[in-house]
């Protein structure tokens, strides 16, 4: 094989050169949801990652993508350090710029990949040297899953990237819009395997000067059945938060061996901020609604008070 190097695309060569026999260690600083369809890790793999506080929170690193490899088998360990994308295997080794994130697909990548075994040796020997390593199990995962609801998609260094053409967020006509409050809730194995089937047929765009992401949705099926492109707006269950819309991007999802529940991917935007809830209900005043019943779950069937919302983002 020798020495080859891929940009601006790398991850379809990397995903490629990794699928070999015997353990692999990777060292990714960050990844995305969707993940474990670049990086294809099994049982005795070795993954350091930066699951710190802050990463998490900003949605650099996501605890489903921990979940999963956990789950899996892989010996997952968090760095607060990391920022290097480096994989090794038992004769090859990866080095490159990419995080395992949807956003890493959309950005200008570069690797090099190589069968040299000295850069094989070197590559191990730096992940295996990474200190201040952190084992990912149920405790962290859980204090993960915390910090990400309550965090937010902001920027970091080194992990913002820029995307090609945008087609749209929105849809150009709303069907329905709903209004739900967030419920704490843990994915288990099944929902795993369900996000990682249906996002790796989900690679959708994003804009040059704002990112969207995919989000899991869990929900029972007595609850009001969603369609593609309804658009959910998300409330903290404390009353205090108000989230930016998210639009439903895909049809509904049975969960095997979860009885009575179905998922739906969910898209959003990267780039904006939750809303103080008595900030909100001012402005909604202001535009004409001064009941906006944001405590209340509840389908939105008011059209101006679908506009006015919005506009709470400038959308």
């Amino acid at each position: 094989m020798g020495t080859t190097f891929h940009g601006p695309s790398p991850w379809p060569h990397i995903t490629r050169a990794i699928r070999t026999r015997g353990p692999r260690h990777a060292a990714i600083a960050h990844l995305g949801q969707d993940a474990p369809t670049l990086l294809p890790l099994r049982a005795g793999d070795v993954l350091v990652v930066n699951a710190s506080r802050a990463a998490v929170r900003a949605h650099a690193t996501s605890p489903i993508a921990l979940a999963y490899y956990v789950d899996a088998g892989v010996r997952v360990l968090s760095s607060p350090n990391l920022h290097a994308n480096v994989i090794a295997t038992d004769r090859r080794a990866v080095i490159g710029s990419a995080n395992a994130s949807h956003s890493s697909t959309l950005a200008d990548e570069a690797a090099v990949i190589t069968d040299d075994p000295d850069i094989v040796a070197a590559v191990r020997r730096f992940i295996d040297d990474i200190d201040e390593i952190t084992e990912v199990d149920q405790t962290f995962l859980d204090n993960a899953t915390a910090e990400w609801q309550i965090g937010r998609a902001v920027p970091l260094p080194g992990v913002t990237s820029r995307g090609r053409a945008d087609p749209g967020f929105l849809p150009a006509t709303i069907p329905r819009m709903f209004l739900r409050h967030i419920v704490d809730f843990t994915p288990g194995p099944a929902e795993h395997h369900a996000w990682v089937t249906e996002a790796r047929h989900r690679r959708g765009p994003a804009g040059p000067a704002a990112k969207y992401q995919l989000e899991w949705f869990h929900h029972d099926k007595s609850d009001s059945r969603l369609e593609r492109g309804d658009v959910l707006i998300f409330v903290t269950a404390d009353n205090e938060w108000i989230y930016p819309p998210a639009v439903v991007d895909s049809e509904a999802i049975t969960i095997l061996h979860a009885h009575g529940a179905i998922g739906h991917l969910l898209r959003s935007r990267a780039d904006l901020s939750p809303i103080p809830v008595p900030d909100a209900e001012h402005t909604l005043a202001d535009l004409g609604h001064p009941h906006p019943r944001l405590q209340v779950d509840h389908r939105i069937a008011s059209p101006s008070l679908r506009t006015a919302l919005l506009q709470l983002w400038n959308l």
